[in-house]
């Protein structure tokens, strides 16, 4: 037997891969919903997500499972693939051919006008300054900082890679959030050089969604556990060696292994006393929390074409909002003809304003702030307000170095327990997806999961 800790994508790829295994599988799961973060409800007449609604499309392990299940004749790219951002005062573009918010070229990043004329000077400094010898994982944002000064790193880099994962430039690691960065930085003295001599990225959509929203690809998995012993409101609050295995209270289930896909801080407390090393590094991965608040609006409220997939809202300007997305103009599946909806994001690392507010002391000004960058008129016809505390792990400088270590812990204090999620190696929906299947192959073989 093999228990699964957590119903979430990670968990549930996870007890599906052991199915496919021929593996005894049970999946306990603490809440009354499997899916974790991957909600989708009614909301304007349609299915509209409450978390995240598409996976990257250029990385395979969403792409392949969604074969598997049969989804993928189902499978939409959006509908636009611009986007903008907030700044003096306006809406601007984002460049051609950024990656991760780093600009390739300095034509494109002039034509923005996002970025000041000391600004571009300073971004060009890039292409005639001396490598830089850093020792260890750096920052982002000194990375970013000392190659392209900091215009490009507070308008561009931190709004995109700092939106993606809630967090501060300054404090997530090149490495473990941004490859590509680091490696291009590795590969060439100038970061832009870096990134143009990068291996360029497949043709074809860059992400995907399903058009019933991605708690479709939750249901598909869930169909596919035949055999599996899935329990809802089934908490682990903690794990204990016996001569057999492992015994998980209060849920009183007897495993031979165990892959705990939990949120870190979840983990920390199941593993507090068989492994005491390994739930100090985890309670030291910090988190932050959003809220997504969906509104919908008369299509005669709306006087201009939102005619990109949305706009993202540096933290200089000093907004509560940090991004907006134009959710019935980016996919074809919600546009309507009598309404628009619209998805704003709020809160990220160091900022609680969103979490603290009620409802309508959040609503407001954040209609407030969209109306001034859309022009959008009169009050929303429905509003939708969801709410994700400590849901975006912080991958500070030197992650992937601890996470190691805290894996070594867990190997040695306790064979046969495997952990997996966004809190380690990466927070999208595919990542999520590897690593709770490579944690299955490794349960079944009793070695470490591949990295």
């Amino acid at each position: 037997m093999i228990a699964v800790v957590g119903g979430g994508i990670t968990g549930l790829a996870a007890a599906y891969e052991l199915v496919q295994l021929g593996e005894e599988v049970v999946l306990l799961e603490a809440g009354d919903r499997l899916g974790g973060k991957l909600r989708t409800t009614p909301f304007a007449g349609t299915m509209v997500d409450e978390g995240a609604d598409a996976f990257l499309a250029r990385v395979p392990w969403a792409v392949d499972l969604c074969k598997e299940l049969g989804l993928t004749d189902d499978l939409v790219s959006p509908a636009v693939g611009s986007a903008l951002v907030w700044a003096k005062g306006g809406l601007r573009p984002i460049p051609d051919g950024v990656v991760l918010g780093v600009p390739t070229g300095i034509t494109s990043l002039a034509r923005s006008g996002l970025i000041s004329p000391l600004g571009l000077a300073r971004a060009g400094l890039d292409l005639v300054l001396p490598r830089r010898r850093a020792a260890g994982d750096r920052s982002v944002g000194e990375l970013i900082r000392t190659r392209m000064g900091a215009e490009v790193l507070e308008l561009l880099v931190d709004p995109l890679l700092g939106g993606i994962n809630a967090g501060d430039a300054d404090r997530l690691s090149a490495e473990a959030s941004a490859p590509q960065l680091a490696d291009a930085a590795r590969r060439h003295r100038s970061l832009i050089l870096g990134l143009r001599g990068a291996p360029k990225a497949p043709p074809g959509p860059v992400f995907y969604a399903h058009p019933e929203g991605m708690e479709r690809l939750v249901a598909a998995l869930v169909s596919h556990l035949d055999g599996a012993d899935v329990r809802l409101g089934a908490p682990v609050e903690r794990l204990s060696p016996v001569e057999s295995g492992y015994r998980l209270e209060p849920a009183g289930v007897g495993a031979d292994a165990v892959i705990v896909a939990t949120p870190a801080f979840v983990a920390a407390d199941v593993l507090a006393d068989a492994a005491p090393d390994a739930a100090a590094g985890l309670r030291a991965i910090d988190y932050s929390s959003v809220v997504l608040v969906t509104l919908a609006f008369p299509v005669e409220a709306v006087p201009r074409p939102l005619d990109a997939s949305g706009y993202l809202v540096p933290k200089r300007e000093g907004r509560l909002t940090t991004a907006v997305s134009w959710s019935s103009s980016k996919w074809a599946h919600l546009a309507g003809t009598d309404r628009v909806i619209v998805r704003i994001s709020a809160g990220h690392y160091g900022d609680e304003r969103a979490l603290a507010l009620d409802d309508h002391a959040l609503v407001d000004p954040l209609t407030t702030e969209l109306r001034e960058a859309t022009g959008i008129t009169g009050p929303p016809s429905e509003v939708r307000v969801t709410r994700w505390p400590r849901a975006f792990p912080q991958y500070t400088p030197g992650h992937l170095d601890r996470v190691q270590e805290i894996e070594r812990s867990v190997a040695n204090a306790l064979p046969g327990v495997h952990l997996a999620g966004a809190a380690y190696r990466g927070i999208g929906v595919p990542a999520c997806i590897r690593q709770g299947r490579e944690a299955a192959r490794a349960a079944t073989t009793g070695g470490p999961a591949p990295r």
